[in-house]
Parts: C-alpha cells; sequence; structure tokens
C-alpha cells in the first residue's frame, strides 16, 4: 500500500536533492522544433552505478516539469557518451528503453570518438538497433580545426 501511495504522490526536487546533484541528467530548457523538451544525459563515468530508485526519481520528476502538452509530444534525449566504450552506450540506451516514464520524440546519441570505440559502434549498431524499440539517431561530431 506505501508503494501505491508513493507512486501517485508527486515527486519534490527538495525529496531527491541527493539524486538531482548527481547530475546524470537534466532538462536544459531547450526545445525541439515541435516542443519537444530536451533532457540532456552528459558524460557521466558512473552512469552504470546509479541505482534504479535514483535513475527512476530523476526521470519522473524531469518529466513531471514541463506542461503535459509539451510532454505529449515527447522528449528528446541527448546522450553524451563520446569518453565512453560502445557497451556503454547500449548499457544506457537499454537502460532508457526499458524504463523512461514519458513519450519519447528522439533520441541522440553522441558516439565514442576513439577510432576502434566509433568503428565498432557502427558495427554494433546496426546490429543492435531493434534491441532499443526507439528511434535512435547515433552523432559524431567533426573534429574541430585549430
Amino acid at each position: 500500500d506505501e508503494i501505491m501511495q508513493q507512486e501517485s504522490s508527486p515527486l519534490c526536487a527538495v525529496d531527491i536533492t541527493d539524486d538531482l546533484n548527481k547530475q546524470f541528467a537534466f532538462l536544459s530548457g531547450g526545445r525541439g522544433e515541435n516542443g519537444s523538451p530536451i533532457i540532456t544525459f552528459p558524460e557521466f563515468p558512473a552512469f552504470s552505478e546509479i541505482q534504479e530508485r535514483e535513475f527512476h526519481n530523476v526521470l519522473t520528476y524531469l518529466t513531471s516539469i514541463p506542461s503535459l502538452q509539451a510532454a505529449g509530444v515527447g522528449f528528446i534525449l541527448i546522450i553524451d557518451r563520446r569518453q565512453d566504450k560502445w557497451t556503454s552506450v547500449k548499457g544506457t540506451l537499454l537502460r532508457i528503453a526499458g524504463s523512461f516514464p514519458g513519450n519519447l520524440q528522439l533520441v541522440l546519441v553522441l558516439r565514442p570518438t576513439t577510432l576502434l570505440q566509433r568503428t565498432l559502434s557502427d558495427i554494433l549498431f546496426k546490429f543492435n538497433k531493434d534491441e532499443f524499440k526507439m528511434k535512435v539517431p547515433v552523432s559524431q561530431p567533426e573534429p574541430h580545426a585549430t
């Protein structure tokens, strides 16, 4: 009964301050062309160590902030994993696909930048894309000329 009561009451930032302070995800205030709110998952080396409850609390809170109309259009997620390995990218996508509490409009992944991991992500992404159950374009930033 306590679990049902907890799920039905809205989360307040003050109740999950420790989870939010980890900053593994944040609502930037940016919007897509159709008004979709953007949630960013910055580079976060300990992402796989985040407890399921923390993950759920932060995403539930972040998806409750925009208006119902904006949330109804669906969220855009930006996942920065440029400094990571393919296994981390895959784990992040599977975790989000399995437990994101809102509608997803689009998921953008900034993929690993090392040659080996970039090549590996190209190949493995093609074989695993159906596993993610969402539209996920993968981006490779161009190196800046100095």
